[in-house]
């Protein structure tokens, strides 16, 4: 049987026909958390390819030394959020569909887990930046031109005073249009969830005129690099936006 991964388990290594990906053995602890946590790791550097087929539940379970239950849990998991496709006596391959995700997936998945607001905010920075980094290396005219416009709207709407809904409604707008455009269908959806994670806090941020003016501000100069900038010069742009924030889940703060 021939499978596009190569797994490896204490030193182990587990050969297919096309490359290699490397587990380490899991502690017996929250085993399906675990199990998850690798796969979707692969899936997001990379190394495990859209549509590339997982070996069986039961090879998968030798691999991993965890028992078929845990690897079958986990897949199903995984599968909820479009991490993987599980076809009925063909397999599970890893997905390659761009699905926006139900929000009472997300927040189930997501959401009730999140007890440390910093690790959350070092997420956030490392996401949104690399879905605006990945967009603006296939960036087009178009693209340009949209993102432009979202920006536009933004100071409008600011200079309307209006709502912090409204506001970060539009905020959102920007971020999934990019996040639609980055090129990976994954970090499409993990934008998905920060936006959501984020939510409540910039809703709040988002009441203080001057967090608005800031947020404009910020979003300018984003949009200006992508037009004339390098790829140094925008990753300075976006950084931006994390460096002058207070942590407080907000990408406006």
């Amino acid at each position: 049987m021939q499978y596009g991964i190569l797994i490896a388990k204490s030193g182990q290594k587990y050969r297919g026909n096309r490359m290699s990906v490397q587990f380490e053995s899991l502690n017996k602890v929250t085993l399906t958390e675990q199990v998850m946590q690798q796969l979707a790791a692969k899936i997001i550097s990379g190394e495990l390819k859209p549509g590339e087929k997982l070996p069986p539940e039961r090879e998968l379970s030798q691999m991993l030394e965890v028992s078929r239950s845990r690897i079958r849990e986990a897949l199903r998991a995984l599968s909820l959020i479009g991490f993987v496709t599980i076809k009925p006596g063909g397999g599970t391959f890893v997905g390659n569909q761009i699905d926006e995700m139900p929000e009472e997936t997300i927040v189930w998945l997501f959401r009730q887990k999140v007890s440390n607001y910093h690790e959350v905010y070092e997420a956030r920075r490392l996401i949104e930046t690399a879905v605006y980094l990945a967009c603006f290396e296939r960036k087009t005219e178009d693209i340009v031109i949209n993102i432009r416009k979202h920006v536009t709207l933004l100071a409008q709407a600011y200079a309307d005073d209006c709502s912090a809904e409204k506001f970060n409604a539009l905020l959102e707008g920007l971020d999934i249009y990019v996040a639609q455009n980055c090129g990976n269908d994954v970090f499409y959806k993990l934008m998905q969830t920060i936006i959501l994670l984020r939510r409540e806090a910039a809703l709040k941020i988002l009441e203080s005129p001057y967090e608005r003016k800031s947020s404009v501000e910020k979003r300018s100069l984003v949009a200006l690099e992508f037009e004339r900038g390098d790829c140094k010069s925008v990753s300075k742009a976006i950084n931006a936006f994390f460096d002058n924030s207070v942590k407080d889940f907000t990408f406006s703060s």
